[in-house]
């Protein structure tokens, strides 16, 4: 099981992984924000509101599931190691 202590260094790839989670969360923040602002900026003036809404919801869907993968990713043997 691989594991992190805070006051442990780090090594170059285990900051691979803290790079991708930060890369994919941010995506998943500014994706459907950037979207939604367009849209209704745009195509559907009237329904700004709700796009706005609609890109919250998808934002907290996003950020959950990256979440969960990582942790996978953080509990997960790795090369024979247990």
């Amino acid at each position: 099981m691989v594991r992190f202590h805070p006051r442990s260094p780090m090594k170059n790839n285990e900051f691979k992984y803290v790079y991708i989670f930060y890369a994919k969360t941010t995506s998943w923040i500014l994706g459907p924000l950037v979207l939604a602002l367009v849209l209704g900026k745009y195509v559907f003036p009237s329904l700004f509101s709700g796009l706005i809404l609609v890109s919250f919801g998808i934002t907290c869907f996003g950020i959950y599931k990256e979440v969960k993968d990582y942790r996978k990713t953080l509990t997960t043997p790795k090369d024979g190691q247990e």
